[in-house]
């Protein structure tokens, strides 16, 4: 409908860049679908790193066909992937007793193992593996982890500008399904109060600092200068949908 210039999203999946691939998507905290090494900052796919998991942990591998094939991983509800043999915390972890967690092996960064990076004291990194190409612990480089940013790390520097030229070149802001908990998140809806935008905000329960988005509204608001409501967006956003394309329809008419 043409109303949406970009979207900001704090998700991890890649699920903004499949479903509106004609809509600029900036990922906040990253992305799952491929890993980056902590010290070289080369980026493997996910898809990739999976196949070398799976030839390194066997047993691994035989338990996920496991429960792929009784159906444990068709369902989000608790209860029935128990039923299925698998059994999910409330964090949404995998409980598995008597797991060989400590013979779990994962392999080296290629780039790291191909071309050892220089470390901070100059000195030339060394990258171990065993026969099978597991890194070894004795290694000081050639670490890789998902490329999403952790509790703890800082967005990176292009990607927090990116986000903010997207906030810089909006008329209107709108935060959907977000407490707003993370300052990075935080900090750009902040940024479109200071620029005096028109802010809404469709969120079940609390959201960080929501009294100074709304505040010094005038008090005839109708809805144009901002609008909150503690709804879920899979209640509100298709009669919303709904009503633009009717009103589009309508216009063009006119």
């Amino acid at each position: 409908m043409g109303l949406v210039r970009s979207v900001i999203t704090q998700n991890v999946d890649s699920f903004h860049l499949k479903a509106h691939p004609a809509i600029p998507s900036v990922e906040l905290h990253g992305y799952l679908r491929s890993l980056v090494c902590i010290q070289c900052h080369n980026h493997l796919a996910r898809g990739d790193f999976q196949v070398s998991l799976s030839a390194l942990n066997p047993f691994w591998q035989e338990f996920l066909e496991e429960m792929i094939a009784a159906g444990a991983l068709d369902t989000e509800n608790p209860d029935e992937r128990k039923k299925r043999g698998l059994k999910t915390n409330p964090d949404g972890d995998v409980d598995l007793p008597n797991a060989p967690y400590s013979t779990f092996r994962y392999p080296a960064c290629p780039r790291c193992l191909a071309h050892p990076p220089s470390l901070a004291d100059g000195s030339t990194a060394r990258v171990d593996i065993d026969r099978d190409g597991a890194w070894l612990p004795s290694s000081t480089a050639g670490v890789l982890k998902p490329a999403v940013v952790m509790f703890g790390e800082s967005i990176p520097t292009a990607v927090k500008a990116v986000a903010e030229d997207a906030i810089d070149n909006a008329s209107r802001i709108l935060v959907i399904g977000s407490s707003l908990a993370t300052y990075s998140a935080w900090r750009l809806v902040k940024r479109a109060k200071e620029r005096n935008m028109c802010i809404g905000v469709l969120n079940l329960g609390g959201v960080r600092g929501e009294d100074s988005f709304f505040a010094g509204l005038a008090g005839e608001n109708n809805g144009e200068g901002a609008v909150r409501c503690s709804e879920s967006a899979d209640k509100i956003l298709p009669d919303l949908v709904r009503k633009l394309q009717l009103q589009g329809r309508q216009g063009s008419h006119m």
